[in-house]
C-alpha cells in the first residue's frame, strides 16, 4: 500500500506489555485482522478504505512487537493464543475470533508468527494471499505457502498443523457445546455476508445460507438444548445479525415441534433467517439511533418487509426457498387480526411461516437490548406480554406450543431459589417445566467461587423432596448480571 508506513524495525523495548495489555491487544489484534481480511475481499489493495484499515491494522502489529517482540497468533481446539495467553472474547468479538480460527482451519495451518522488521508490504501480501486464495486440494497449506514464498513475505511465518488437532472431542459434554456454538457463529458469519450483499445491491448467494440452516437442523435434532441456550446471547454490535439467527433457532425448533418435514424445516429456517434483511437497506442512523424513533424515521422503518421481498427479487433465480423467504419478510410484522404492516387492500390468511415467525420475532426482540430500547425484558414477562395478544396479535395455538417449548422458565432466566441461591436458567424440562436444569451462580450470600449446574428434579434421599425449588424470576439488568458469560 502506497501510503501506508513501514512497521518500523524492533527497538528494546521501554517496558513489557503486562498481561492485560496483552490480551486487550491481542483481542484487538484478532479483530482488526478480521476488518482487514474482509475490506481486502471487496476494496483493491490501493482504495483508501483498504489503506485506512491496514494502517490501523499495522500500527497495532507495531505496538505487539514493541512491547514483546516476536509474537505468534496461534489457534487449538478451537480458541485463540497470543503467545501463550488464551484470548477470551466476549459475544461482539467472537464474531472475528470465529472468523480467523476457520481461516486457519480452511488453509491448514496452526500459527501465524509475526517477527521485526516487519514491513506493510508484507502484511498486505499475506492479507491478500489470504482473503483471495481458495484452499483446494489435498493439501491447502501447501497451495499457501508457496504463494507466501513466491511473494517474499519474510517476517510473517505460517505454520502447519497436524489435521484432526485441532478439533473437540464431540462425544464429551464440552465438545457438543462446542460444536453447538460452532454451528451458531458459523450461521452468523453467513447472516452477516448475506446480509452485506443485500446491502450493496449484489445478487444473494442462497447455497451458503441452506446449508448453514441444514447444521443448525442437524444439531437440533441431535442437541436441541445447546443450541437453543445460545438464542439467549444479546448483543448490540451484532444485534442484527444476531437476532436473525436467533430467530431462526427457535422458529425451526418451534417447527419440529409442529411436526414438519425437514424439508419444510429448511424452507422455514431460510425464511426465519432473512425475515429482516430489508433492514440493511434502511438509513444506518436510524437502525443506530440511541433514543426514541420520530414519526418520520418510522414511516422509513416500515418500509423494510418490502425492502426484503426486493432484496430477494434480485437473485438471478427464484425457487421455493426464495419465494416462502418473500412472503414472511412481508407478513412478518402483519398481525393476527390484519392490523401491522404494511397495510394491504385484501385481506389474506397470514402464512403458516409468517404466523411462527411473528411470534419469534416478537419474543427476541423484547427480549434483546437494543440500540432504541435497551433495557430488555426478562423472558417470563415478554411471554406473559404476548400471552394478552393471543388471537389479536398472535396464532394462539402456535403461542401455547412456543411456550411450552420455552419453559415456564425460558433458558437465560435469572431465578432465586428456595435455598435463597440465584441461578440462571440453562435448559428447560419439558416433562417438568418447572424444574429445569439451573447453573447456581451465587449462593445466599451472594458468593459462588464455581459455578455449579443443578437439575431441579433432584430430590432429598431421606425426605422425598427436592432439594431446590425456584420462587421467582429477577430482572439481571438491575443487578448488572452479565447472562451470556454463563451460557457460553
Amino acid at each position: 500500500m502506497a501510503t501506508q508506513e513501514a512497521v518500523k524495525p524492533q527497538e528494546p523495548a521501554k517496558a513489557q506489555l503486562s498481561k492485560r495489555q496483552l490480551l486487550e491487544k491481542g483481542k484487538n489484534l484478532v479483530s482488526q485482522l478480521c476488518a482487514t481480511m474482509r475490506t481486502a475481499q471487496i476494496y483493491e489493495r490501493s482504495n483508501s478504505v483498504y489503506v485506512r484499515q491496514a494502517e490501523s491494522l499495522a500500527s497495532l502489529i507495531q505496538d505487539l512487537l514493541e512491547g514483546t517482540g516476536e509474537f505468534l497468533l496461534k489457534s487449538k481446539e478451537g480458541y485463540l493464543f497470543l503467545n501463550d495467553t488464551r484470548l477470551r472474547f466476549s459475544f461482539d468479538g467472537y464474531v472475528a475470533s470465529k472468523f480467523i480460527v476457520e481461516t486457519f482451519r480452511k488453509f491448514q495451518f496452526e500459527c501465524i508468527t509475526f517477527s521485526p522488521p516487519l514491513i506493510g508490504e508484507e502484511l498486505d501480501e499475506l492479507v491478500f494471499i489470504l482473503a483471495h486464495t481458495d484452499a483446494e486440494g489435498d493439501d491447502p497449506f501447501e497451495s499457501l505457502q508457496k504463494k507466501v514464498v513466491s511473494s517474499k513475505v519474510e517476517h510473517l511465518r505460517v505454520e502447519k498443523y497436524a489435521p484432526g488437532s485441532d478439533l473437540a472431542d464431540e462425544s464429551e459434554p464440552e465438545g457438543q457445546k462446542k460444536q453447538a456454538k460452532k454451528r451458531f457463529f458459523k450461521t452468523l458469519l453467513v447472516a452477516q455476508e448475506t446480509m452485506e450483499s443485500a446491502k450493496s445491491r449484489r445478487s444473494i448467494n442462497t447455497v451458503k445460507s441452506k446449508r448453514a440452516i441444514q447444521f443448525l437442523i442437524d444439531q437440533l435434532i441431535k442437541d436441541e438444548g445447546k443450541l437453543m441456550s445460545l438464542t439467549s446471547i444479546k448483543s448490540f454490535d451484532e444485534y442484527t445479525f444476531a437476532h436473525s439467527v436467533n430467530v431462526c433457532i427457535l422458529s425451526v425448533a418451534l417447527g419440529t415441534r409442529l411436526g414438519l418435514s425437514k424439508r419444510e424445516l429448511s424452507e422455514l429456517g431460510f425464511a426465519a433467517l432473512f425475515h429482516d434483511v430489508g433492514k440493511v437497506r434502511l438509513p444506518i442512523g436510524i437502525l443506530n439511533k440511541p433514543g426514541e424513533l420520530t414519526e418520520e424515521e418510522w414511516v422509513e422503518v416500515r418500509k423494510h418487509p418490502v425492502f426484503g421481498v426486493k432484496a430477494l427479487l434480485a437473485r438471478r433465480s427464484i425457487d421455493r426457498f426464495c419465494t416462502r423467504a418473500m412472503v414472511v419478510s412481508f407478513e412478518h410484522h402483519k398481525k393476527l387480526d390484519q392490523t401491522g404492516y404494511p397495510e394491504t387492500r385484501v385481506e389474506r390468511d397470514l402464512d403458516l411461516f409468517s404466523r411462527i415467525v411473528t411470534i419469534v420475532d416478537v419474543y427476541d426482540s423484547m427480549t434483546s437490548g437494543r440500540v432504541y430500547a435497551k433495557t430488555p425484558l426478562t423472558p417470563d414477562e415478554a411471554l406473559r406480554r404476548m400471552l394478552q395478544k393471543q388471537g389479536k396479535s398472535f396464532d394462539a395455538v402456535l403461542l401455547k406450543v412456543f411456550i411450552n417449548m420455552l419453559g415456564i422458565y425460558p433458558v437465560g432466566s435469572v431465578v432465586v431459589l428456595d435455598t435463597g441461591e440465584i441461578g440462571v436458567v440453562m435448559e428447560a424440562n419439558p416433562a417438568e417445566l418447572s424444574r429445569p436444569e439451573v447453573a447456581i451462580i451465587a449462593d445466599r450470600f451472594g458468593k459462588r467461587d464455581k459455578v455449579e449446574t443443578v437439575k431441579l428434579t433432584k430430590k432429598d434421599e431421606k425426605t422425598g423432596k427436592h432439594t431446590r425449588t425456584i420462587l421467582r424470576t429477577i430482572d439481571p439488568h438491575r443487578y448488572k448480571l452479565e447472562v451470556a458469560r454463563y451460557i457460553y
